[in-house]
């Protein structure tokens, strides 16, 4: 019985995938394939690249104390607020130049083309340049361009991919959603010697406070940006995975944390460990039901 995994869209937050499998690795759930949008395509490709999910909880928690200004930088163009070189640049260190189709787990990536709405599953191809189009935030990020489209980030159709896991045949499938309704959240202090996640260097660009400290203050552009992305992919996230339902869906409740904040990554990998072992009993249950056999493998 393939196990098949979706890691959802939400920026920072989705470093909670990253708790969430290594749990399931610790019980023997191990996915045969994984899909992913946004933040769920840069796990899942390093997961199905490196096969190890300490190496990936390693590289996440640098981030705590990383410079990714070098690669995050506001670089204002026609088509994007950061500098496409840079992250491109970042994701290939990480990635390499390995493709899609040559992973020992197989994996799909999921975008949207931007000029006609469409879903764009990919499975073929640079798993760093794949990376680049689901992660690529609308104004935040300049399009990428893939086999005559233009590829914006995946989450706008498709936040949390079950239905790529079903096309490539899973037999059982877990979902793990990042998204939760947002919360008014107050701006958190800085803290010495930790970088500025890149919503407030976006903040500095534009000369004033994007996180306010109450709720008098006007969203500038950026805010208004990502909010309403958010409010968007709550809802679809909610539809979609009453249309293409999982056998498991993995809720993990990320409302105090914001989509730029990867400056937090031990506290967002602890919520995604928390939220896979309060599923661990069913899931568990659910696959001894559906093949006693791969139950008693894992």
């Amino acid at each position: 019985m393939k196990t098949g995994i979706a890691l959802g869209g939400g920026g920072a937050k989705g470093l909670a995938h990253i708790g969430v499998l290594k749990v399931l690795r610790q019980h023997g759930i191990v996915p045969d394939m994984i899909a992913g949008t946004s933040i769920g395509a840069l796990v899942g490709a390093l997961v199905c690249l490196q096969g190890d999910i300490g190496a990936v909880e390693e590289f996440a928690l640098g981030f705590e104390n990383a410079n990714l200004s070098q690669y995050l930088a506001a670089r204002p163009s026609g088509s994007g607020l950061v500098s496409e070189k840079r992250i491109q640049g970042f994701l290939d260190g990480i990635l390499g130049n390995a493709a899609i189709e040559n992973l020992d787990t197989p994996f799909v990536c999921i975008a949207t083309d931007v000029r006609r709405g469409l879903e764009v599953a990919i499975d073929h191809g640079s798993l760093a340049r794949a990376v680049r189009a689901s992660i690529s935030v609308p104004v935040i990020f300049k399009p990428v361009a893939w086999e005559g489209r233009f590829l914006v980030d995946g989450g706008l159709v498709n936040p949390v991919p079950v239905d790529a896991l079903k096309r490539k045949g899973a037999a059982f499938t877990i979902a793990v959603n990042v998204i939760s309704p947002l919360r008014e959240r107050t701006r958190s202090p800085e803290q010495p010697g930790r970088e500025k996640p890149l919503i407030a260097r976006l903040d500095d660009y534009f000369s004033r406070k994007l996180l306010s400290g109450g709720s008098g203050r006007e969203p500038n552009l950026v805010e208004t940006i990502l909010a309403t992305i958010e409010v968007m992919q709550e809802k679809l996230v909610m539809a979609r995975l009453r249309g293409d339902a999982p056998d498991v869906t993995i809720h993990v409740d990320t409302a105090d944390f914001r989509m730029f904040e990867f400056y937090r990554p031990a506290e967002i990998i602890r919520r995604g460990e928390q939220a896979a072992n309060r599923q661990l009993d069913t899931i568990l249950g659910l696959r001894r039901q559906l093949d006693p056999d791969t139950a008693r493998r894992g």
